[in-house]
């Protein structure tokens, strides 16, 4: 064997069991990163629901208030919020 044929060998060998396991170790490397970015991106677009969410339980305690079932007052008048002008906030759930 020559060493044109050693060098044929070793990238053949090289090729077909080093290129899988880089592409298993960058896989592995980058998936907490990817993870965490669509996490943060999820976060970054439910931030008007959550304030939509906020006004809706403030309607609710303004509503148990007026009915005498909390003991303190609410934070905001009631005639503020009325609850048509509150829109409803639907999301799919998860499937597992």
């Amino acid at each position: 064997m020559d060493t044109t044929e050693a060098i044929v060998a070793i990238m053949i060998v090289g090729m077909t069991c080093g290129v899988p396991l880089l592409g298993l170790t960058i896989r592995f490397s980058l998936k907490p990163l990817v993870e965490a970015f669509i996490r943060l991106r999820e976060a970054q677009l439910a931030a008007p629901q959550i304030h939509v969410l906020r006004e809706r339980v403030a309607y609710l305690e303004r509503q148990l208030e007026l009915h005498g079932l909390m003991d303190r007052a609410p934070s905001v008048p009631l005639q503020q919020i009325a609850p048509e002008h509150l829109p409803a906030v639907t999301k799919d759930r998860e499937r597992i």
